[in-house]
């Protein structure tokens, strides 16, 4: 039998738990002089039996779709993220959690719809992801949407009566393929 490592037996012979507390408790123990919250943002089930999700301490309590939605109201950074998935799932979820960390527009996954999401930490689900077939179809999206994002603009800078001169050049540029 091997000795045990003295950095394992300071740690056991402290007096710190073994298991931290993650997260907060049900909302009456953790705000027991505050009224229960009536948003619509909060979970109930949360609310009722505590939140030991990672996630800021703002949206402690929140509905998935409302942490999803905030985040997209703050505004995303305009980058996005693509990975080719094609034999293994490698580190497609540290990718999609380093998306989320630094609040990507959305994150592209190309070939199988399937990868382990273990890497992920559970932030894809605060995340945009698409999944594509193929590269052409990633690209296919990546067009369809730059060309509504000009049509947007133009009309946007047509209603406000301002110069377009701009709008117009970047909407004349031509495309690669």
């Amino acid at each position: 039998m091997h000795e045990p490592n003295p950095i394992d037996v300071r740690a056991q012979a402290s007096d710190e738990p073994v298991f931290r507390p993650i997260g907060v408790r049900p909302w009456e123990q953790e705000h027991p002089d505050a009224p229960r919250p009536d948003d619509a943002r909060f979970d109930q089930t949360l609310l009722d039996e505590g939140d030991q999700r990672n996630v800021l301490d703002r949206y402690r309590y929140w509905t998935v779709e409302a942490i999803k939605a905030d985040l997209d109201e703050r505004g995303r950074h305009p980058f996005e993220v693509a990975i080719e998935n094609w034999t293994h799932d490698f580190n497609i979820g540290s990718m999609v959690r380093t998306a989320n960390a630094f609040t990507a527009n959305r994150v592209h996954i190309v070939g199988p719809h399937k990868w382990n999401r273990k890497g992920a930490l559970m932030t894809e689900l605060y995340q945009h992801v698409v999944n594509h077939a193929t590269i052409q179809e990633c690209v296919d999206d990546w067009h369809e949407r730059i060309a509504q994002e000009q049509r947007n603009a133009e009309t946007e800078c047509i209603a406000s009566k301002r110069s377009c001169k701009l709008a117009r050049s970047t909407l004349n540029k031509p495309t690669r393929n």
